[in-house]
């Protein structure tokens, strides 16, 4: 139900005069939420679906054991959400990773087939969104763990500017109001040096549920 309100909300926002091409997660809930929200579409309106599997949800560890989830927990909000690797699974660096090749295969994708009146809906999970965010706009690491997760098909939008080409967030994102510092801030000077050395062109309507561009 919840995948279908939001299809319903997306096809208002785009129109029906214009077209959507959508990339999704792997995993079967994002595809059973991909299909949902396509139903308020015209067949004639989606261009493409495409399964991409560096958009999926954050590796938490091949078996999670119960007895040491506390202590997990406890390590990994000392550490950080950005830093602090599962064992046998991935950081959220490692998640960020994938952010980064994924948005360049996506610019290219841009440049060789997105038409003026079309919309890429990226339908991923709410960590990947919150470091899809973080990536395209350059936000530092304590940015990032400011943010709070995304509800159940929720969405951000980004929409492109037509004056000057570039992306404007055009969803106010939920923050926590106080968070302390962790480790992972002093890391957070030569991570941002290393990694922030290619250029991106802001650009998209976003959901966690996915993301829209808007390229007018």
């Amino acid at each position: 139900e919840q995948a279908r309100h939001c299809g319903e909300e997306l096809k208002k926002l785009i129109g029906t005069d214009e077209t959507i091409m959508c990339f999704v997660s792997p995993f079967r809930r994002s595809k059973e939420t991909c299909k949902l929200m396509c139903q308020a579409f015209s067949q004639d309106n989606i261009l493409k679906i495409r399964e991409d599997p560096r958009i999926r949800e954050q590796e938490w560890g091949n078996f999670q054991d119960i007895g040491s989830h506390e202590t997990t927990v406890m390590e990994r909000k000392k550490i950080g959400r950005f830093f602090y690797r599962f064992r046998n699974g991935e950081s959220g660096a490692d998640v960020y990773n994938r952010v980064s090749s994924f948005i360049n295969s996506l610019n290219r994708e841009m440049d060789n087939y997105l038409m003026p009146n079309n919309n890429i809906i990226i339908v991923s999970h709410g960590l990947f969104m919150r470091l899809f965010l973080m990536r395209f706009y350059r936000w530092s690491v304590e940015k990032f763990h400011t943010l709070e997760n995304f509800d159940n098909c929720g969405y951000c939008i980004l929409e492109r500017d037509n004056n000057d080409g570039k992306f404007v967030l055009k969803t106010d994102l939920n923050t926590y109001p106080e968070r302390k510092p962790t480790l992972s801030d002093s890391l957070e000077e030569t991570f941002v040096k290393e990694s922030f050395h290619a250029e991106v062109n802001p650009s998209i309507h976003t959901e966690d549920i996915g993301q829209t561009k808007k390229m007018k």
